[in-house]
């Protein structure tokens, strides 16, 4: 997905005006009830939706080793010749297997020790997809926590019938584990999308609730025009999905509401976070459970949020600000009470090939490189420079610069990867999946 000023990809699209109306539908659903979700954060969930809990087996959830002095990295090809990719996983149960999303619409799955991967789901048919320059697409995909015993996995995508409103669709694995059953189970989530750009991408199980999690961009275009709310944009509505981390249960269809979302009147229970501008991607450290929200800037800065494991109903500030700084209005906006700033952010320019959308990754939990566990991974997708960063105590690390030791600078990064033994991966929208391994 290339991102560029004026769109495409994780993009930091500033866009030409446009608003369209959007609206959403979705299953169950409590109403909003007394408190108000502002800034801060509220407590982990009372309920638990299914599969939440320990973190898988083959992760390591110890601490880095201070026996291994840090070393040089490498990135190792492991499958190149893709067509669009932007995600790799591995589902619970199963780490013999790799899968690999692409953007037009089909799930490779590339069995340990193959030469080449194999098509686990095709749905290319439904799925708008016009070209690698675009943001619309197969773009996210979660494995159920139990999908060793029911075979669940969820997909988004751009429907191509709406002309790429967003699909929450529920998906089962087929008689043999490399093959899915093409039939659609349940459509769980429709939400139309007034413009091209900002769907968001990420799709995810956390471990420590259970429940599904999907980040939406605020609709598109530039300046988070909301449709009706120009005074704040939809990134700050809480009557619309849009520009939000959403969060419901699906152990029924349709969905229900968990407590702990935020409440109030008027206000869409689905939403867990706030004020985000195009959460294209973003994870949950497998053994801690806190959330890390990459955020895609418009014009000017690069954000990661930081969560702590259920502390929800934060609202991140776009688009009052951009980063941890003043957007609109472009000075003297006052965030303090009301948003949460970013663990870490960086600006466009400053690089040889400038920087100009964050693309999320994953914290390391793997090991091949025993000095790195606990560090985050991300990158930007213009420049392909890549960081870690740690977070200890309710602060980040200052960020430490891997670009030159990995050989990325140059490769367009849709996204990273991790497989079930936590060791972390490259995607480069050029066709390439690596893996990151010590030199």
């Amino acid at each position: 997905m290339p991102a560029s000023a004026t769109g495409g990809g994780p993009a930091a699209s500033s866009g030409a005006g446009g608003r369209g109306a959007a609206s959403a539908t979705g299953g169950g659903g409590s109403d909003a009830s007394a408190s108000s979700g502002g800034g801060g954060g509220s407590d982990a969930s009372a309920s638990s939706g299914d599969g939440g809990g320990a973190p898988a087996a083959g992760l390591s959830c110890s601490p880095a080793s201070d026996e291994d002095d840090e070393g040089p990295l490498k990135l190792t090809p492991v499958v190149s010749g893709l067509q669009f990719p932007l995600l790799v996983k591995s589902a619970p149960g199963d780490p013999a297997r790799l899968f690999i999303v692409t953007q037009p619409g089909r799930i490779l799955v590339l069995d340990e020790g193959a030469a080449e991967p194999t098509t686990f789901l095709d749905i290319h048919e439904l799925v708008m997809f016009t070209g690698g320059n675009g943001e619309r697409g197969l773009l996210g995909l979660a494995f159920h926590p139990d999908y060793q015993d029911n075979g669940r996995f969820f997909v988004h995508y751009s429907d191509k019938a709406t002309g790429g409103d967003t699909r929450v669709v529920e998906f089962k694995r087929g008689e043999r584990p490399d093959v899915a059953d093409p039939t659609p189970v349940a459509t769980y989530l429709e939400q139309a999308q007034p413009q091209r750009n900002h769907n968001g991408g990420s799709l995810e199980f956390s471990p420590v609730d259970g429940f599904l999690y999907l980040g939406l961009g605020d609709g598109g275009s530039g300046n988070d025009q909301g449709p009706g709310h120009s005074d704040i944009g939809n990134g700050q509505d809480l009557t619309t999905l849009l520009g939000k981390v959403l969060r419901f249960d699906v152990s029924t269809h349709p969905y229900s509401i968990p407590e702990g979302n935020m409440t109030g009147e008027g206000v869409r229970p689905e939403i867990w976070d706030h004020g985000l501008r195009n959460p294209y991607r973003f994870s949950f450290d497998a053994c801690t459970g806190d959330l890390y929200i990459a955020d895609v800037g418009q014009k000017l800065w690069e954000e990661i949020d930081i969560e702590p494991a259920g502390q929800g109903r934060k609202n991140y500030g776009w688009r009052l600000m951009e980063g941890a700084h003043c957007f609109t209005p472009a000075k003297d906006c006052d965030p303090q009470g009301l948003t949460t700033l970013p663990a870490a952010e960086y600006a466009h320019a400053g690089s040889v090939i400038e920087d100009c959308s964050v693309t999320g990754g994953y914290v390391y939990r793997g090991s091949r490189i025993p000095w790195l566990r606990g560090s985050y991974f991300y990158g930007d997708f213009c420049s392909g420079r890549v960081w870690t960063l740690r977070y200890e105590g309710g602060a980040a690390s200052t960020p430490v610069d891997r670009t030159d030791d990995l050989g990325s600078f140059g490769f367009s990064i849709s996204s990273f990867g991790q497989d079930g033994a936590g060791e972390v991966y490259v995607v480069d929208f050029s066709g390439t999946v690596y893996r990151v391994d010590a030199e």
